[in-house]
């Protein structure tokens, strides 16, 4: 690497590196670490989720994704843009305004505790899976254009990502991803000029592409449909993407933040998208098109703005991996710990925050291991949501919109959407023919939601109790 690379990537680890030191300063309480006292503004709610869902996949996965199909590889991106409307209107200003702060907390006061707990430990196993993908994105860039070690360039992320989201918590997470995200969108948009002077222009490219592969709708229509459903699944059930949601001062900014990074996306996947099409025109044969971005960054980008580049993808990994391990620390402490640990004692906000500050060390210790499971980044992103989003999202939908939901319902459309799905993914889904060979998650949604219904009207309503957190949610003015 050349020094000026090597100059920029240390500037950005800098920057990371005071603004959470910043926020530090300013994290004094429990609610400060895990929540930003509930006081985030539009901009930082609304960059800050941007930047934790355009992660390092939605970068490095995309181009192989778009290296593989051509231009109609947007649809990895652009899968997120609809749900990520509905979810602004459907679902953020319910779910401010209600008195909860995470969806296992939603599951508790609207069903059960048991309910509760299933869906917190899925939940963290989801994490630990979809933390893997961003372990595995930055170590492996750093190991493919330094030449490092994989494995000391794991350590090393892992190092520098944990570092300043223990010291600052939530508010450090959001400060760093406001700035993380600027350099996601300057390092993407460099590629585009570069990469076509490379090929000699748009003419030449069009020449070493094959026929149709500038083709928008070259997926068809059930891929985006599942894209879109995973997308769907992931941001109305993921503690990572709603702490945005519930940290919000209020529901107007949780709306804001979905629909600024739907906007983003439109943007954003056709640009990735693109970039992996440049990445086919320039290296054809590549064994792994995972390794496409780096390629280009390596080999096309000048001395300089390849550091830059290499930064934003860094940046790009960080920010969504810092987002999933508060988020995990959040669900520990506001689903385990305090229900069930400390129900009836009162415990002081300092050993409340080193809890939290020792249960980031072992998501990450878990987000490694799921490094070693798999190497697919989409297969890894897979699992993580039929894991979790899957199974809770028709209860938590449910829940809110149709008071007949009980807690049998919740419990055993969760457990067997979770077994279907996972058994769909590794055995059925693109072997078999017909409706059981469609597409994982779509085959475990409509079991999820014959169950939840079924087994609803079959047993006995909800009682008054169970339903006051909904009535609490319309009398809100937040």
């Amino acid at each position: 690497m050349n020094i000026l690379d090597v100059l920029a990537i240390i500037s950005v680890f800098l920057i990371v590196a005071y603004i959470g030191w910043a926020a530090t300063k300013k994290t004094k309480t429990s609610d400060d670490f895990l929540m930003a006292n509930r006081s985030l503004g539009k901009i930082q709610a609304g960059f800050s989720m941007a930047a934790t869902d355009i992660g390092g996949n939605a970068v490095v996965g995309a181009t192989a994704y778009a290296y593989a199909r051509g231009l109609g590889g947007a649809w990895y991106n652009w899968g997120a843009v609809i749900p990520m409307f509905l979810l602004a209107f459907v679902l953020a200003k319910q779910l401010r305004r209600m008195p909860v702060l995470s969806v296992p907390d939603l599951l508790g006061k609207r069903y059960s505790d048991e309910c509760r707990l299933i869906s917190v430990i899925a939940q963290l196993l989801a994490i630990g899976a979809s933390l893997g993908i961003q372990f595995v994105i930055a170590a492996s860039t750093i190991s493919t254009i330094s030449g490092m070690n994989y494995n000391l360039a794991l350590i090393i992320t892992v190092v520098i990502v944990v570092g300043y989201t223990i010291g600052g918590g939530l508010l450090a997470v959001v400060n760093t991803d406001v700035f993380q995200f600027v350099i996601i969108c300057v390092s993407v948009i460099l590629v585009i000029p570069f990469g076509l002077s490379r090929i000699g222009g748009f003419d030449i490219l069009m020449q070493k592409i094959p026929s149709g592969y500038m083709n928008i709708g070259s997926q068809g229509f059930l891929v985006p449909m599942s894209l879109g459903l995973l997308y769907m699944f992931d941001y109305a059930t993921n503690q990572h993407i709603l702490q945005r949601v519930f940290s919000a001062k209020d529901s107007s900014t949780a709306r804001f933040a979905f629909t600024f990074s739907s906007i983003m996306y439109i943007v954003f996947g056709l640009v990735i998208a693109f970039i992996g099409v440049l990445a086919y025109a320039l290296y054809p044969n590549l064994e792994d098109p995972q390794i496409a971005y780096s390629m280009i960054i390596k080999e096309v980008l000048p001395n300089g703005v390849a550091g830059i580049a290499l930064g934003g993808l860094f940046a790009a990994a960080m920010s969504t991996a810092d987002s999933k391990i508060i988020a995990a620390s959040q669900l520990f402490i506001n689903d385990i710990y305090k229900p069930y640990f400390c129900k009836d004692k009162e415990i002081g906000d300092n050993r409340m925050l080193n809890i939290s500050r020792i249960i980031t060390l072992i998501i990450c210790v878990l987000g490694i291991g799921f490094c070693l499971i798999s190497d697919s980044i989409i297969q890894m992103m897979y699992v993580g949501g039929l894991f979790y989003g899957t199974a809770v999202f028709i209860p938590m939908i449910m829940g809110i919109y149709w008071k007949r939901g009980t807690t049998l319902a919740t419990i055993i459309s969760m457990l067997a959407t979770m077994c279907v799905g996972l058994y769909s993914e590794y055995f059925m889904a693109g072997k078999l023919e017909g409706f059981l060979g469609m597409p994982s998650n779509l085959l475990a949604i409509i079991v999820s939601l014959v169950l939840f219904v079924v087994i609803s009207l079959a047993t006995e309503p909800p009682t008054e109790e169970q339903l006051a957190i909904l009535e609490e949610g319309k009398s809100s003015t937040i």
